[in-house]
C-alpha cells in the first residue's frame, strides 16, 4: 500500500506549519519486522522495539504532505529566532563591569577633601576650597587622554592592594601651588605649554603629594589600612602607566581653588585593586557608619567628662538598734572608733580608699588605693538611687 492512496479516515489538516515529505512502503515495514525478530535472539544496539514499529505503522496511509517535522530553528512565541538575533558576549572584556554608583567612594572623597584642605593651608598658608567633582569608572585610556599637559604625575604603591595608584596635579594647579608657595600675586598670565618643571618646583609638588598620601590613607582607614609609598614621578603619562589602555579604572577629580588660582587634582587606580571591597563601596554604609560612630563617641566622651557627680567619704560606720535610733535627740553623742582608712564613694559606688586629714586648712582625703567598681557595686548604687 502506498501513501499516494487516500485514507478515508484522514481528516482535513488546516495549514500545517513547516512540513517535509516522507514515504513509507510495505517493504520497509517488512524489513523492520524482520530486524525486530532478529533482535530478540541477539543483544545489540540496533534492536527495534515494538513501539518503534507501531509508530512507523502509523505513518502508512498518511499523505506525504501532511507529515509535520519540527523546525530546527527555535521560536520565541510566534516570532522566529534566527542566528542574526544572537548577541556575542566577550567575558574577558572589562566593559562588562557594572557602572553603578559608589556612595561610599563619594564619602571617602569628601573626607579626603576636608583633610587635604587643612594640609594645604598648613603648607602653603593660603585658604583652599576643595570640591570633589566626580568618582567614576572609565577606561584608563579615555581618562589619561583628557589630562592636560604638562601635568605632574606621581605613581604610588598601595599595599596591601594590588597595582599602583596615580596622583595628578594638572598644569593650572601646578602653577597655583608654585605661586602660593613663593608668595606670588597671581596677576601674571601663566605660560604652561611646552615647559618643564624645575627641580625646586618638583620638590614642592612632592611635598604636596606627601600630604595627599597621608590624608588619603586616613580617609580610607574604615575600608582598608593602606601603606602607600611613592614609586615614580614624571611629567609624561606614558612613563607612569598604572593600567592598560582598555582596562577599567576608578578616577576621582577635585576642583581646588586657592584665592586667585584654580586647578584640578586627580586620583586614579585600577578597578581590580578595590574589587574585593566593591560591596562596601556600593553599599554606602561602612564609611558613613564609622564616621558617625566616631563622632558620637567623641561627643559622648566629652559630655561624660563634663558631667557633675557627687563624691562622699565614709569616715566611720556603726550599727545601732531601731529603738536607739528612735530615741535620738539633739545633743546626743554617738561614739565611733577612729578608723585608719576611709572609703571614697562616687554616686554611691566605692572607687577607692585613703587616709583622711587636713590639707590647706580643709579636711581632705589622700587616696592610697584605687579599686575598679564591680557589677555588684554598680547594681547596689542603682538600687539606692531608685529608693
Amino acid at each position: 500500500m502506498s501513501t499516494d492512496e487516500k485514507n478515508p479516515l484522514q481528516g482535513a489538516n488546516p495549514s500545517p506549519p513547516e512540513t517535509i515529505s516522507a514515504t513509507v512502503n510495505q517493504d520497509d515495514i517488512d524489513a523492520l519486522m524482520a530486524a525486530s525478530v532478529d533482535a530478540t535472539e541477539t543483544v545489540g544496539d540496533t534492536a527495534v522495539s515494538q513501539d518503534d514499529i507501531d509508530a512507523l505503522m502509523g505513518l502508512v496511509g498518511t499523505p506525504p504532505n501532511t507529515l509535520s517535522v519540527p523546525s530546527s530553528e527555535p521560536k520565541r512565541g510566534d516570532q522566529k529566532v534566527g542566528r542574526s538575533d544572537a548577541v556575542s558576549v566577550d567575558l574577558l572584556n572589562q566593559d562588562r563591569v557594572a557602572r553603578s554608583r559608589m556612595p561610599t567612594m563619594e564619602v571617602l572623597n569628601d573626607r579626603f577633601a576636608r583633610a587635604f584642605r587643612g594640609s594645604l593651608f598648613n603648607y602653603l598658608r593660603v585658604n583652599a576650597d576643595i570640591i570633589p567633582t566626580s568618582a567614576q569608572m572609565t577606561k584608563y585610556g579615555d581618562f589619561i587622554g583628557k589630562i592636560a599637559l604638562p601635568s605632574y604625575f606621581v605613581m604610588v604603591s598601595m599595599t596591601p592592594l594590588r597595582g599602583s595608584m596615580l596622583f595628578i596635579l594638572d598644569p593650572y594647579l601646578c602653577y597655583a601651588v608654585i605661586e602660593a608657595f613663593f608668595g606670588g600675586n597671581g596677576k601674571l598670565e601663566p605660560k604652561l605649554e611646552g615647559r618643564d618643571f624645575s627641580v625646586i618646583e618638583q620638590r614642592v609638588f612632592n611635598q604636596i603629594i606627601d600630604h595627599a598620601i597621608a590624608d588619603f590613607t586616613s580617609a580610607w582607614d574604615p575600608i582598608v589600612k593602606l601603606q602607600m609609598k611613592v614609586t615614580r614621578s614624571d611629567v609624561k603619562a606614558q612613563f607612569v602607566g598604572i593600567a592598560a589602555s582598555p582596562e577599567i579604572v576608578v578616577a576621582s577629580s577635585f576642583e581646588i581653588e586657592m584665592e586667585r588660582w584654580r586647578g584640578k587634582f586627580f586620583v586614579c587606580f585600577p578597578y581590580h585593586s578595590v574589587e574585593p571591597f566593591r560591596e562596601q563601596l556600593i553599599s554606602g554604609v561602612a564609611a558613613d557608619q564609622t564616621e558617625m560612630d566616631a563622632t558620637w563617641k567623641t561627643a559622648l566622651h566629652k559630655d561624660i567628662q563634663d558631667a557633675c557627680v557627687e563624691a562622699t567619704v565614709l569616715l566611720a560606720a556603726r550599727n545601732i538598734t531601731f529603738g536607739e535610733a528612735s530615741k535620738l535627740q539633739a545633743g546626743d553623742i554617738i561614739p565611733f572608733d577612729k578608723p585608719d582608712i576611709a572609703t571614697l564613694f562616687v554616686e554611691d559606688i566605692p572607687i577607692g580608699d585613703g587616709r583622711y586629714g587636713v590639707s590647706n586648712r580643709k579636711y581632705a582625703l589622700c587616696i592610697t588605693q584605687y579599686r575598679s567598681p564591680d557589677e555588684e557595686d554598680i547594681l547596689k548604687a542603682v538600687q539606692i538611687k531608685k529608693e
